[in-house]
């Protein structure tokens, strides 16, 4: 296929529009056009363009092994690619200012130029590295593209630039243009459809994938979203406690906010500080007081880094492997770790020491909702009454509300998410009531916080262990009550009932692979990452599959030479194995591996021989491999050519 003038320049340009790499792609369009318009040619020899491909391989994988060694293995070799067009242009420039305008294919594998040297013989075609090009060129543009129709428009219109010097002479001008259109259609509804179908499995492998968020300061809620929220049953946590009464640990807290801005919670005035290790290195202090309490947690990092789940009144961190520990004061901890699962112990006490007085941000309402709080407020009476009073009060009233992760419609451009909740809708999931209780106290003069983190209810007989899942994830309310902070979870409790039923059907087996893989992180030893155990599990199967095949091939050969039933092989009865027989008592067997071609062509027979041996070997090349077989006349040439050839080895044609 030969490319439409100008179409390769503008698949570089775009490019290096898409990569942010305009400068460098416009350079190479001109020198990609150019030489495919320069008049004059520099033939090279076959070896210089074998050398230039490899040279452009070397380049290729140097470049892939830099990117990796700065960013990380997945997002190291999705940059390397980006830039094929750059490491595949020398060889391009070489082909297109070269007379035949064509190279050879053994030029770009090694193979086939070791394959050239054992057979002569072997086909070796020109072909023009053009529309490889282009294809590769558009692909690593697609690499760094953003979400979103532009650049599947792009692409198809670069494909009807390719095919329109190619289309049916007969054929009308909007006919071809809406089949064209047709196609492209149809292949956007398989795109988006494979996208949806990632999305499925992804939910199942969530655990590899999945973003917890170790960011403290900031929490993005899902209010105002349309649709079902995604959840997740990928395990995050494990709580290693006997079955029992969890009231102590119910809720696990990851972070508190006390600023609410939009749709994100935030943190101000309450910056993480490093906190000192104990002796041992693995003790960390919190806050003080008395800790009778203990738990044994494990948790999953992200990137080296885990925000740790911990019981209200956590005390200490002991046995905790990392290399830092930063927290606030509105009990935040942050860890630094290279684990992969993070165990350690949380000791807490009753009560709430160490998390913060309040401050003027924890009463402070957005201007956006002032209105509808106060309004809601002033309803329920709460003004004048005593914290613990309107805490009972939002509770009570945020009780009559139903749970929802799915909104019918979209809400209303003239009131906000949290509006619609407090005075139609009523419905919700837990950020909603959170956020809601905690504005609602503000409004009645009770300081609060916006904390996340777990709800712990899943109790696994398996593991012997509380599961974390997460779906679990919660949020709930923190209000300063009677010169202290208490937990407040506004959310109706049919919430996790919910959300359970909403549990693959494979769960069960599910959790059982992630037990297994969680009791084999946790061995002794260095561990690696889920990336070297694919591999070696992947090693392990094909060095079993090897096995097993090896062994049933083996048993085969030896059942089929004891009943004398082995499988015959279209061209066994070929006559030029007779020939083979006779040149190799005269010279001397073949190498292993050696074909018959290249063994011929070392046997150095005289001109006579050769010819007549090669025509034998080409006819029986074809009753041997092909699959349509050889008519009668060429299985009788076959048998003459033999007979021909070995009539002049036992003449002594060959020295």
């Amino acid at each position: 296929m030969t490319l439409p003038p100008l179409l390769l320049g503008a698949a570089l340009a775009f490019w290096g529009w898409e990569t942010g790499n305009l400068l460098l792609g416009i350079p190479l369009a001109l020198l990609a056009e150019g030489f495919r318009r320069f008049e004059a040619r520099f033939d090279l020899e076959p070896q210089r363009y074998e050398r230039l491909s490899d040279l452009c391989t070397v380049a290729f994988v140097a470049l892939v092994g830099v990117m990796v060694a700065n960013r990380g293995m997945p997002h190291g070799i999705l940059v390397g690619f980006q830039f094929v067009p750059l490491t595949l242009m020398p060889i391009l420039v070489a082909q297109y200012a070269s007379s035949p305008r064509r190279i050879r294919l053994s030029a770009l594998f090694r193979y086939l130029r070791k394959q050239k040297q054992r057979d002569p013989s072997t086909e070796d075609p020109w072909i023009d590295l053009g529309p490889a090009f282009l294809g590769t060129t558009l692909l690593a543009a697609g690499v760094a593209n953003q979400r979103g129709p532009n650049y599947y428009l792009a692409i198809l219109v670069f494909a009807a630039w390719a095919l329109w010097p190619r289309r049916p002479a007969h054929a009308r001008l909007w006919a071809w243009g809406g089949m064209l259109a047709i196609a492209g259609a149809l292949g956007y509804a398989g795109h988006v459809g494979l996208n949806r179908l990632q999305d499925a499995l992804e939910d199942w492998v969530s655990e590899w994938h999945l973003r917890q968020g170790t960011d403290p300061s900031r929490a993005s809620t899902d209010m105002g979203s349309l649709g079902r929220l995604k959840q997740h049953d990928a395990i995050l946590a494990r709580i290693h406690t006997p079955r029992g009464d969890n009231a102590g640990f119910r809720l696990l807290h990851r972070a508190s906010f006390n600023v609410f801005a939009g749709n994100a919670w935030q943190v101000r005035n309450a910056p993480l500080a490093p906190l000192q290790a104990g002796a041992d290195g693995s003790t960390w202090t919190l806050a003080k007081g008395d800790a009778p309490h203990a738990l044994r947690i494990a948790t999953r990092s992200e990137d080296g880094r885990a925000m740790l789940p911990l019981p209200a009144g956590t005390r200490r961190i002991a046995e905790l492997p990392a290399t830092s520990l930063r927290a606030n004061e509105f009990g935040a901890a942050l860890a630094e770790t290279p684990e992969p699962w993070v165990r350690y112990e949380a000791r807490y006490g009753e009560g709430m020491e160490g998390y913060g007085v309040p401050t003027n941000e924890d009463l402070a309402l957005p201007g956006s909702e002032r209105a509808v709080l106060e309004r809601v407020a002033a309803t329920l009476g709460l003004a004048g009454l005593a914290p613990a009073a309107a805490v009972a009060r939002v509770q009570a009233h945020l009780g009559e509300f139903r749970y929802s992760t799915f909104r019918e419609d979209a809400i209303p451009r003239s009131r906000t998410a949290l509006a619609d909740f407090l005075e139609h809708s009523r419905a919700g999931h837990c950020e909603y009531f959170a956020a809601a209780a905690a504005l609602l106290l503000r409004a009645a003069g009770v300081p609060t916080r916006y904390a996340t983190g777990f709800a712990v209810m899943e109790y696994s007989d398996l593991e012997g262990a509380w599961l974390v899942r997460a779906r679990h994830a919660h949020a709930w309310t923190r209000a300063w009550v009677d010169g202290r902070w208490v937990d407040l979870d506004p959310t109706p409790p049919s919430w996790f009932e919910e959300e359970a039923r909403q549990a693959p059907l494979w769960q069960p087996l599910s959790d059982l692979l992630r037990w297994g893989t969680y009791r084999w992180s946790q061995r002794s030893g260095g561990g690696m990452s889920d990336g070297w155990y694919a591999v070696v599990a992947l090693l392990f199967i094909i060095l079993a599959w090897r096995i097993v095949k090896g062994r049933r091939a083996a048993q085969a050969a030896a059942v089929a030479t004891s009943t004398g039933t082995a499988r015959e092989w279209p061209g066994a009865d070929s006559e030029f194995y007779a020939l083979a027989q006779a040149i190799a008592e005269r010279h001397g067997e073949r190498a292993p591996g050696e074909s018959l071609g290249a063994w011929l062509a070392r046997v150095r027979p005289s001109a006579e021989l050769d010819a007549a041996a090669r025509a034998a070997l080409a006819l029986h090349y074809r009753y041997r491999f092909d699959p349509a077989g050889v008519a009668p006349i060429e299985r009788d040439r076959l048998g003459s050519a033999v007979a021909e050839a070995l009539q002049r080895v036992q003449g002594g044609a060959l020295n």
